[in-house]
C-alpha cells in the first residue's frame, strides 16, 4: 500500500490544495478496462480536513483488504460545493480534480461504473450534493450521518455559524438551488442518466438525526433510486459510528477478495 500526501494547484480555486491517495499494491480488483483501479473518493467533514480518514479510521487497512484507490481531498468549510462568497468546490471536485489525479496516477479508473463517493456529516452532504449533481460520475453514494442543508434553519443573527453559513450558501432561501439535495435528486431523475446507488446512515443519538430522517423519507418516497438506509442505535456523530458505515458501504460495492479472487458480495 502507498499513501501519498500530496499537493496540487487549482486553476478552480487559485491556490494550492491537498490531497491524500492510497494506492493499493497488491490484490487490486482491475476494473473491466484492464489494470485500472477501482476508486473511492472520501470527503471529510466541517471540523475535519484531508488527514481525518487517514488518522481516524483504518481506511488504508480497508483500502488493501479491499483492493480500492483512496483519494482524500481537503475541501476547507465549503460543503464541497460551489460557494456563495468563495471556491468553487463542486466545479473543483468534477471538473478538475479527477483530471489532474488520473494524469498523475494512470492506474485510476475514469469510468462511471468504478468511481464511488463517500463522506461523513459535512462531507457526506458534500458527497450526495456532488453525486447527485453528476451521476455520470459515480456509481455510489455512501452518506453518513448527512442531511440537507436546505433543511437547516437560518437565522442571521451575526452570529460564526450564521457567517459562515452566508459564506457557504449566501443569506436567502437555499430550497429549489443546487445547494439543495432533494432538489439535485429530481433533476437526476428528470435527467434520464444512471442514478447511483445511495447507501445512507445515521446514528440513533446523532443530534441532526432529524435531518437524516427527512433525505430518508424523501428517497424512500421516490423509490427510483437504489435506497438503502441504516439507522444504528446507540450511536452518535462519531469515528465509532462513521468507522463501522465505511467497512458496510466498501462491503456493499462488491470488491472482495476470496481465495486471490474478486467477488461480488
Amino acid at each position: 500500500m502507498a499513501l501519498m500526501e500530496s499537493h496540487i494547484h487549482s486553476k478552480v480555486l487559485g491556490m494550492e490544495m491537498p490531497v491524500n491517495v492510497i494506492l493499493p499494491q497488491e490484490k487490486q480488483p482491475y476494473s473491466k478496462n484492464g489494470k485500472l483501479l477501482k476508486v473511492l473518493w472520501l470527503l471529510h467533514g466541517g471540523s475535519g480536513d484531508e488527514s481525518a480518514w487517514i488518522r481516524m479510521s483504518n481506511i488504508e487497512r480497508y483500502a488493501v483488504e479491499y483492493g480500492i484507490a483512496v483519494i482524500a481531498p481537503g475541501g476547507l468549510n465549503s460543503c464541497f460545493t460551489d460557494m456563495e462568497h468563495g471556491g468553487k468546490f463542486y466545479t473543483y471536485m468534477t471538473e478538475e480534480l479527477p483530471v489532474i489525479l488520473q494524469q498523475i496516477f494512470p492506474l485510476l479508473s475514469s469510468e462511471r461504473e468504478d468511481n464511488y463517493i463517500a463522506g461523513y456529516s459535512n462531507g457526506g452532504y458534500g458527497c450526495l450534493r456532488v453525486g447527485l449533481a453528476r451521476p455520470d460520475l459515480y456509481a455510489a453514494i455512501g452518506a453518513f450521518s448527512a442531511g440537507d442543508k436546505a433543511d437547516v434553519p437560518f437565522v442571521n443573527d451575526g452570529s460564526r455559524k450564521a457567517r459562515g453559513r452566508i459564506e457557504v450558501f449566501g443569506d436567502g432561501e437555499i430550497k429549489g438551488t443546487d445547494h439543495d439535495i432533494k432538489y439535485l435528486a429530481i433533476k437526476a431523475m428528470q435527467s434520464h442518466e444512471k442514478l447511483p446507488r445511495i447507501f445512507h446512515a445515521c446514528g440513533s443519538l446523532d443530534p441532526w438525526l432529524d435531518l437524516n430522517e427527512i433525505i430518508r423519507d424523501f428517497f424512500t418516497e421516490h423509490n427510483t433510486f437504489d435506497y438503502t438506509y441504516y439507522m444504528e442505535d446507540g450511536y452518535g456523530h462519531t469515528w465509532d459510528f462513521w468507522e463501522m458505515e465505511i467497512v458496510r458501504f466498501l462491503k456493499s460495492l462488491h470488491v472482495k477478495i476470496e481465495n486471490n479472487k474478486y467477488i461480488r458480495l
